[in-house]
């Protein structure tokens, strides 16, 4: 079977670090091309696109580059997990909103091509949390051995039967 647990996990786990090197370019860019969101990102109004604007926006990139490397690097890790998710559902917000409430990035290349890594990323977490939550759902399961009373729990037996 192609989809598998394995596959899908490692396939995820190497788009992740991709997107990840990606967004370390683009910090790059943010921080010494300037020009580098009006000419690219923000076309429908660059003159809100200022220095301070692409520094900010490299600091978010940074930031998010490093979180889906540590991802990538640590997939079945859920923090990291749920945290990347949750930097690609901001990604795709804040696209879909500059383009269509503020309309300062019309849809060209540079706004359609991180709406859909972080569509596309979104939509292949969501199918890998699924086989993460089965996993944890039957390591759980297999954890369980609960004493059903008192007298079960170990500690207490070897206390009883010295008593006696």
């Amino acid at each position: 079977m192609l989809i598998t647990k394995d596959n899908v996990m490692r396939s995820l786990q190497g788009w992740i670090f991709v997107v990840g090197l990606m967004a370390l370019g683009n910090t790059v860019s943010c921080f010494f091309d300037h020009s580098f969101l009006k000419s690219r990102l923000y076309t429908g109004a660059p003159e809100k696109a200022n220095d301070l604007a692409a520094r900010l926006f490299g600091l978010w990139t940074l930031m998010s580059a490093l979180l889906r490397l540590s991802c990538a690097i640590l997939i079945t890790n859920r923090a990291l997990f749920n945290l990347t998710f949750l930097s690609f559902v901001v990604a795709f917000i804040h696209f879909l909103s500059e383009a269509f409430i503020y309309k300062t990035a019309p849809l060209t290349i540079g706004v359609l091509a991180p709406l859909i890594v972080s569509g596309v990323s979104m939509l292949w977490m969501a199918v890998a949390y699924c086989y993460l939550s089965a996993e944890k759902r039957a390591n759980d399961a297999a954890k369980e051995t609960f004493p059903r009373r008192v007298g079960d729990i170990p500690l207490m037996r070897s206390k009883r039967q010295k008593a006696e």
